[in-house]
């Protein structure tokens, strides 16, 4: 999940100037700008989609986590209890 998370959102991930050229000292040439097409906002939307299962999956497997953990604890708790009742 943090790594899901640290990742973010492929829509909303921060686009780098690392790779750029730049050819004046007020200027760059941007090595990243693509041209926005029906096509690459599709696949945006699709990697989009495919974040949000994986960050649910994510999700959905920490809170069985916790429910197996607490009902663990709770089986440990009505133990102790017997076992103060029989001292």
């Amino acid at each position: 999940m943090q790594v899901l998370k640290k990742a973010g959102r492929p829509s909303e991930r921060i686009v780098s100037h690392e790779n750029c050229r730049f050819s004046k000292p007020t200027g760059h040439e941007c090595v990243h700008i693509q041209k926005i097409t029906e096509a690459s906002g599709t696949e945006e939307a699709e990697a989009d989609a495919e974040y949000e299962n994986a960050l649910k999956e994510a999700i959905k497997g920490v809170q069985d986590a916790v429910t197996v953990i607490n009902e663990h604890l709770e089986e440990v708790r009505y133990e102790i209890a017997s076992l103060e009742d029989c001292s």
